[in-house]
């Protein structure tokens, strides 16, 4: 958990700055599961958009540090390596002259929340109310200890990019010179959530864009994420993803929020969209086939709408058209809709929609080609929502793509598999099926977990959850 950019503090702290540059913080938070805390320290220079933390986690006794840099204002990205071998990349932003907020996210997709101050006294009394929750709690921190016995370290430009062993392939599609797309292969994901509209808030899309933009990492990906966008934010993010898609064999798109048909064509709408009529749509939203022309330099793109949701517009429009309009898929790609062509999605009661719920529990199934995924969360969500909420998908592909590859495809062919790969397989379906339940408010999301993994890493919190919710003794 690192300390994020402070840049509007510039104000408030003119004379540090004119003397010295560096603002003070102090940093405090916890696992989103409440089984551990952490505390620290750090400098941030508000005009330079950069600076240094230093945290400590109470009951695992890790120490760990690392920096942070702005990629806009009053927002940054860093990374922190600790002294267990743990990665944390994190994501942070200021609330206000004085504070922030922040979460990180580990190598094996373990995730925390934390607070920065400038000011002791603040930061001490958010350290007491994390502390006693903590405490009041009392939750075993056992699932948190496996990293270095799980993932070996890896140098700073591999830590994102490198794919889990299950996932290797010996040679790429562009290496082999082959033009069926590869079952594995460089990975590239641009994850975008929508939630912040003026007229119309949805409260899930960011959420659902941060739980997906972590599993997707666990699974070899290379995560590029945005939220809350606005137009012209929205499209060079789009334009960057499909620079950097030429060295990949295979790109994936991701956008929750809202999304309108308009004789025909889709768009998604950005959250400073000032849409009056049909005729400003073009202008002020993001058509669906521009993004679907950034993919072309990739062999095999997976383009995923959670976009179906109701039209905030739509007494402005001549014509009322709901969801979203079917498309053809361009070769090597396979296009998923949160629901059916002209129907509206659900955005769900819990954390997440219920299309994303869905996805984030199938998507580490090992040895389920990427067609078989996406049957499994249609039947899942139609279950969910007694058939109100269809799921659809419109495919070209022309070769098998696995999320998580079979075992006989993931290595060569004159190896045997090994009791570590296999344990990687098992531990990456089993990281995803918690993450997506682990929020849940439904007793029978923590049964089917125990139910899978019954002498699993999260099982007793699991068990602890099911208690709570059934109210058992």
């Amino acid at each position: 958990m690192n300390c994020p950019s402070i840049r509007c503090l510039a104000t408030a702290a003119a004379t540090v700055l004119l003397l010295g540059g560096c603002v003070k913080i102090f940093i405090v938070g916890h696992t989103d599961d409440w089984s551990d805390y952490m505390t620290g320290s750090g400098s941030a220079d508000p005009l330079g958009g950069e600076g240094h933390a230093e945290i400590s986690f109470a009951k695992l006794g890790t120490r760990c540090a690392g920096s942070f840099r702005d990629y806009m204002p009053g927002k940054a990205r860093g990374e922190i390596r600790c002294d267990d071998q743990r990665v944390i990349k994190t994501e942070s932003w200021a609330v206000s002259l004085s504070a922030g907020k922040g979460f990180g996210v580990d190598q094996l997709g373990h995730r925390g929340s934390f607070e920065f101050f400038t000011d002791a006294g603040d930061y001490e009394r958010e350290l007491a109310k994390v502390r006693a929750e903590v405490e009041r709690r009392n939750l075993d921190t056992s699932h948190l200890r496996s990293v270095k016995a799980t993932y070996p370290v890896v140098p700073p430009q591999a830590a994102i990019t490198q794919a889990p062993a299950a996932s290797a392939m010996p040679a790429t599609a562009s290496a082999r010179g082959d033009s069926s797309p590869p079952v594995a292969g460089k990975r590239l994901a641009l994850v975008i959530g929508n939630g912040g509209y003026r007229d119309a808030p949805l409260k899930n899309p960011v959420n659902d864009a941060r739980a997906l933009a972590a599993g997707l990492s666990t699974l070899g990906f290379e995560v590029m994420k945005g939220e809350n966008l606005g137009q012209r934010e929205m499209t060079r993010l789009i334009a960057r993803f499909g620079e950097r898609l030429a060295g990949y064999d295979v790109g994936m798109f991701f956008f929750a929020g809202h999304g309108i048909q308009i004789r025909g064509k889709n768009y998604l709408i950005p959250v400073d969209a000032q849409i009056a009529s049909e005729n400003s749509v073009r202008a002020e939203a993001v058509d669906v086939d521009a993004v679907l022309d950034q993919l072309s330099s990739s062999p095999l793109n997976v383009v995923i709408l959670d976009a179906c949701r109701n039209n905030p517009f739509e007494r402005r429009f001549r014509s009322l058209s709901s969801g979203l309009a079917q498309m053809d898929a361009p070769k090597g790609t396979l296009i998923a809709y949160a629901t059916a062509p002209g129907k509206v999605a659900q955005d769900g009661d819990g954390l997440n929609s219920t299309y994303t719920t869905a996805l984030l529990k199938m998507l580490g199934e090992p040895g389920l080609p990427v067609e078989s995924v996406f049957k499994r969360v249609r039947a899942e969500v139609a279950r969910a929502t007694g058939d109100n909420q269809v799921p659809w998908e419109a495919s070209s592909l022309t070769g098998d793509f696995y999320f998580v590859a079979p075992v006989a495809q993931a290595r060569p062919a004159d190896s045997a598999p090994t009791g570590s790969t296999r344990a990687g397989n098992d531990a990456e379906a089993e990281l995803l099926f918690w993450q997506s339940v682990k929020d849940s408010q439904d007793a029978a999301d923590f049964e089917a977990y125990l139910k899978q993994f019954p002498g699993g890493r999260f099982a007793d919190i699991a068990r602890n959850r099911l208690k709570r919710l059934t109210g058992a003794k």
